[in-house]
């Protein structure tokens, strides 16, 4: 493809491919003619000798041009310099078409900016629960033993002999049989409340509260029980070990309370603001989610240079696994009534962005324009166009090279200028 390109653009400049304005005029002799060597898309790249591009590696194109002399202010080819407007050069037709010119217009627009953005899934922190013995003891059966297995709300978890919770059991007991001796109903209720209370607070339920006082039997070893259905996420926890309140024993994580959790660059964190909507998806399972920011975390990452936002998720874990990579979409603030142009036409050098216009059916002029946000294939113009101009979108590479040849890019006289300046300056002081 590349020898193509360059086999048509060789076809094209073989002759004098851009038109003289004043075609009366034919003085140029062959010693006032120079051969350079310049870039097809790099128009900034030119070589006195053959050789490539050093930035795109493409071979670099013989192209004749005639020195421009103060004294023959002709040879500059069909200028047409109206006042301040930039110079612009001409084209013809048979040359259009070799070159497969084609443009679009600059057009009003509403636009929906889409920020791209890395999300990982993980659980929600409020849908966790961490497992701690109420009581001192030691385990003397784990019914939970496997990291990742699921617990329905209710479940037995473990069996522990605590000594507090022996001597807690017998108080309670003995509270019963000398209820009749404390006084009027009301204080009865009260102290045997408070003694339910501290079985409650070393780890019984309502339950085995139940069963002590009917039996009237205290039990050495006590079950405890899933607070709520999940995933064993963390299992701290073996048979025969010694716990203490201290102590996590295991993490209990809800089903289908995520988060995605994107990195937003931090060049974009003014544009992010909580209620905008995320389209969430990933390669490696099926779906799509959405749903709105609802946090935005303060702390900067300092290794990603990134915030976080937090998109909540209803979906199980047996569809979005843990740590899951995915890609976000966030909607931002809408454009409204924007100029834009699309991509394809704008050249990019260094800094700056500039267009070529075609101001009519062989009339041409490099622009610069200044750009906002990219919406898709198309970019928002904030300034250099006005609406209806007509912007190349193919072939404008050779035609910006064929501008920066004749001196026509926007500043680039300004520029020469002041390296003269600067030049002459360097050899005046050199005497």
């Amino acid at each position: 493809m590349q020898r193509m390109f360059l086999a048509l653009v060789a076809i094209v400049f073989s002759t004098p491919v851009f038109a003289v304005q004043d075609h009366s005029q034919h003085q140029h002799s062959q010693s006032a003619e120079q051969t350079v060597y310049v870039c097809p898309m790099h128009s900034q790249i030119v070589e006195d000798g053959p050789g490539s591009c050093p930035i795109c590696g493409m071979d670099l194109v013989a192209r004749s041009t005639a020195a421009a002399t103060e004294s023959d202010p002709e040879s500059t080819d069909h200028l047409h310099a109206g006042g301040a407007a930039q110079p612009s050069f001409e084209v013809t037709r048979r040359e259009q078409q070799a070159l497969r010119v084609t443009t679009a217009s600059v057009e009003r627009k509403n636009l929906q900016p889409m920020l791209s953005a890395q999300a990982q899934v993980s659980w929600q922190e409020s849908a966790q629960y961490h497992v701690h013995s109420r009581a001192e003891g030691w385990v003397e059966e784990l019914y939970a033993d496997v990291e990742g297995q699921w617990v329905e709300q209710g479940e037995k978890l473990y069996r522990v002999y605590a000594p507090d919770l022996v001597v807690a059991q017998d108080d309670y007991l003995q509270l019963l049989e000398s209820l009749t001796q404390v006084g009027d109903q009301q204080n009865q209720q009260e102290f045997k409340r408070r003694g339910q209370q501290r079985l409650r607070l070393l780890g019984m339920n309502e339950k085995q509260i139940s069963e002590l006082e009917k039996s009237g039997k205290v039990r050495y070893e006590v079950d405890y029980f899933a607070p709520q259905a999940g995933y064993l996420t963390a299992l701290n926890i073996q048979q025969g070990m010694y716990v203490n309140p201290g102590l996590e024993l295991m993490t209990i994580s809800g089903d289908q309370q995520l988060w995605f959790l994107l990195d937003i660059p931090v060049r974009y964190a003014d544009q992010v603001a909580v209620g905008q909507m995320a389209h969430i998806s990933s390669a490696s399972v099926d779906g799509h989610w959405m749903n709105t920011i609802d946090y935005l975390y303060p702390r900067l990452d300092q290794q990603t240079q990134t915030l976080t936002a937090r998109v909540p998720v209803q979906a199980s874990i047996n569809d979005l696994r843990e740590g899951l990579w995915a890609t976000a979409k966030v909607e931002l603030e809408p454009l409204q009534d924007v100029l834009v142009i699309p991509v394809s036409s704008l050249i990019q050098v260094q800094q700056s962005n500039r267009v070529v216009v075609r101001q009519g059916d062989r009339d041409f002029v490099v622009k610069a324009v200044k750009t906002g946000l990219r919406v898709g294939d198309e970019i928002e113009i904030t300034s250099g166009l006005t609406e209806g101009e007509q912007v190349v979108t193919n072939g404008q590479f050779m035609l910006d090279s064929e501008a920066s040849l004749r001196g026509l890019l926007p500043g680039q006289e300004q520029n020469e200028r002041t390296e003269q300046q600067d030049s002459a300056g360097h050899a005046h002081g050199g005497h």
